[in-house]
């Protein structure tokens, strides 16, 4: 069966108005610029695929489109956006078969990122070799400090493991010195790749801080119940429960604290904590707990973003979400800044460049993200970042963490 989805720009573009400046003639231009993309479309990795990124491509196509397209300056035209898309089923081998397809068969002018720290770990090696600039926008490892500066067409957009975690544990260190905490920490996360990495780190910068792991354990991936475990973790009496989790375990985690009564000082619940369902699940009870990455909420463009993403999904976006919709502003900002579609220039761009974008400044050294957003919070509503404290936009922590109630 084939799974390929083909979304066309609006026809309204079609014929859009040209710059200013010398005509060249229409044969010249391309009619589209044709992205690919594979995908997580299904599986348990899905909700959170569309959640984050596809939905975002659509509505960068969209937006982009209505505007009348790309700016290609060498056609003095601009371009609209077409997507070819396949479901990759977040398994790596479909991931790397589906990709090649795209290069080889569909001939797309540009690659768009899949989805998961894994998938775009596969990902990387083929963009590299077949040329294609790709940001990779769900994706931090461990690996990376090592593996990103071998593969100069993939840059990695968010904050990676170490200067994930260091203000994690710089700001529980902060909190014991000033005699506001214990400095006893718990640490979970389930057995997977960016969950063991991130555990990892934290519970290195933990120990060199000062701090008190009392309690490290991990959970299988898809558990069914962690009531068990955060029962176990209590009886250590923790002021700081660290959980590097994943979407569903996520949302499993911020239910079953409260039902068995477990209300830490500090609660930081990894990946899937901005997600609208999870405000939609537990209302202004996600007040106070901290995530994986953060935003500033004054961005300029951010507020016509939001009109726009609740206009097209009738749904809030989210951090993760407002993240890849700044990587794809900077994608077309380096093609429009190259004037045309030549890979080669558009990855010197991505390299060499500093973006504004609705997720803030973005710039690239040696393929990973100079200054990502780290750690957010939930304050009054609205997931807002926190650290890195001089980042634009950052706002103080809240401390102590509400009660559920």
């Amino acid at each position: 069966m084939d799974r390929r989805t083909f979304v066309k720009g609006s026809a309204a573009v079609v014929g859009a108005s040209t710059l200013p400046g010398r005509v060249y003639a229409q044969a010249a231009a391309p009619a589209s610029i044709r992205f690919g993309y594979a995908i997580t479309q299904s599986g348990p990795l899905g909700p959170g695929a569309e959640s984050t990124t596809l939905s975002q491509y659509k509505l960068w196509q969209k937006r982009v489109n209505d505007a009348g397209g790309v700016a290609l300056k060498k056609f003095n035209k601009k371009v609209r956006i077409d997507l070819v898309g396949y479901d990759d089923q977040g398994k790596p081998d479909e991931l790397l078969k589906l990709t090649e397809r795209l290069v080889q068969q569909d001939k797309v002018d540009m690659i768009l990122s899949p989805y998961a720290t894994h998938m775009n770990l596969a990902s990387a090696p083929v963009v590299n070799k077949f040329g294609y600039p790709v940001i990779l926008t769900t994706s931090a490892s461990a690996r990376l400090y090592e593996l990103a500066p071998q593969w100069p067409n993939a840059f990695w957009s968010l904050v990676q493991p170490n200067e994930a975690t260091q203000p994690l544990s710089t700001m529980l260190a902060g909190l014991k010195k000033d005699g506001k905490i214990k400095g006893r920490v718990a640490v979970i996360n389930p057995t997977v790749q960016l969950g063991v990495e991130l555990s990892t780190a934290f519970v290195a910068a933990a120990k060199k801080d000062g701090l008190d792991v009392v309690f490290n354990k991990n959970y299988p991936f898809g558990a069914a119940d962690l009531q068990p475990l955060i029962r176990e973790l209590m009886a250590t009496n923790p002021d700081a429960l660290i959980a590097f989790s994943y979407p569903p375990d996520t949302f499993m985690l911020a239910e079953q604290c409260q039902i068995v009564g477990f209300n830490p000082q500090i609660l930081y619940l990894c990946i899937g904590t901005p997600f609208p369902g999870f405000k939609g699940k537990f209302g202004n009870k996600v007040n106070g707990i901290l995530l994986y990455g953060g935003l500033d909420t004054g961005a300029p463009g951010l507020d016509a973003y939001y009109k726009a993403h609740q206009a097209m999904f009738n749904r809030p976006s989210e951090a993760g979400a407002v993240s890849v919709y700044g990587c794809l502003e900077v994608t077309q900002q380096a093609i429009e800044t190259v004037g045309e579609i030549d890979r080669k220039k558009i990855r010197d761009a991505i390299a060499n460049g500093t973006f504004k974008t609705i997720w803030g400044e973005i710039k690239f050294k040696n393929q990973l993200n100079v200054d990502p957003w780290a750690v957010g919070q939930w304050q009054n509503g609205e997931v807002v970042g926190i650290y890195p404290a001089k980042k634009s936009g950052a706002k103080p922590l809240q401390f102590p963490k509400p009660a559920w109630s």
